[in-house]
């Protein structure tokens, strides 16, 4: 599937399918010695997937190694962004007030580099914002994975988790020029439907999940000691 993806080409959702399924083989309980196995075949096809990608997605590459080496071309998107995230100060210019963004120097600033705008016009207190109530996020859904009743449970509730973390990980990091473009949405931030709908079918799931959980020991421990009765 994978390699379907990457064909179309898709680098962006080939990563994060990637990167799904090797969180959920990880927690699966898979031997170390398959585990290097699948590594070995995964940084061989690393390797081979540069002779697959369309010409654009090598200019971003490169671009992303060297932004400057084509300024006004393929390294303008990442070379903007920088200057916005880099530009907002500490409280930012102010809500409508971002040169990048408002004279628009800045392209896809609604869905690429929704984060360069924030942080442009709301400063690092608005970006360290944005951070924190991810880092919550995250931090929740690793909890509803920790007390999964089953190991089908378990195991969505990792997959859910690693889906937001690589799409976090991967925009922000495109916004401050420290990871390659590749057009992966900021949860809850970026500007499209099928995102959106993504992103909260995968929460249901992650709901039905929490709500069907197993009352672990340790949780009962805690009850009792707090005088409840169960």
């Amino acid at each position: 599937l994978i390699l379907l993806v990457l064909q179309q080409p898709d680098l962006g959702s080939s990563l994060v399918l990637a990167f799904i399924w090797l969180s959920m083989i990880l927690v699966s309980g898979i031997r170390w010695s398959h585990f290097f196995v699948l590594a070995a075949l995964g940084i061989a096809l690393i390797g081979t997937s540069w002779f697959f990608l369309a010409d654009y997605q090598k200019a971003r590459l490169e671009t992303f190694l060297n932004p400057e080496l084509d300024p006004r071309g393929s390294g303008y998107n990442v070379l903007q962004s920088m200057v916005a995230v880099g530009s907002g100060g500490w409280w930012g210019k102010g809500v409508g007030h971002g040169s990048q963004s408002q004279l628009n120097f800045l392209p896809e600033k609604h869905t690429d580099f929704i984060f360069a705008v924030i942080s442009e016009e709301l400063g690092l207190v608005g970006g360290g914002l944005i951070l924190f109530l991810y880092a919550l996020l995250l931090y929740r859904i690793a909890r509803i994975a920790e007390m999964a009743r089953d190991n089908t449970g378990h195991l969505i509730a990792v997959g859910i988790l690693a889906l937001f973390f690589i799409h976090i990980l991967i925009n922000l990091g495109m916004n401050m020029g420290f990871l390659p473009v590749t057009g992966l949405p900021a949860p809850f931030l970026s500007y499209g439907g099928s995102a959106l709908l993504s992103f909260f079918l995968a929460l249901g799931l992650l709901l039905s999940v929490h709500r069907y959980r197993e009352e672990r020991p340790d949780l009962l421990v805690s009850l009792e000691h707090r005088g409840l009765d169960l």
